[in-house]
């Protein structure tokens, strides 16, 4: 039996040092534990910006809620 591919693309998982892009923010991944992922939101890259804190599976959602794009891979 052949399934339909429904056209939507997963997101890759999550990885410290991957960089994010939404419509308004850049997001990048600092550290990434078993529940939780310290992240930057930047407006632009070269931009100082505090460390916030995030549950994976929140940061998950907001990623793919917001159509985020991976710009970089993370090490």
């Amino acid at each position: 039996m052949r399934r339909k591919a429904n056209g939507k693309k997963s997101l890759p998982v999550l990885a410290k040092g991957q960089l994010w892009k939404t419509q308004h923010w850049h997001i990048q991944i600092v550290e990434l534990g078993r529940l939780l992922v310290h992240y930057k939101m930047l407006r632009e890259l070269n931009q100082m910006r505090r460390t916030q804190l995030s549950r994976v599976e929140s940061m998950e959602a907001y990623l793919k809620t917001n159509r985020a794009e991976l710009i970089k891979a993370g090490l």
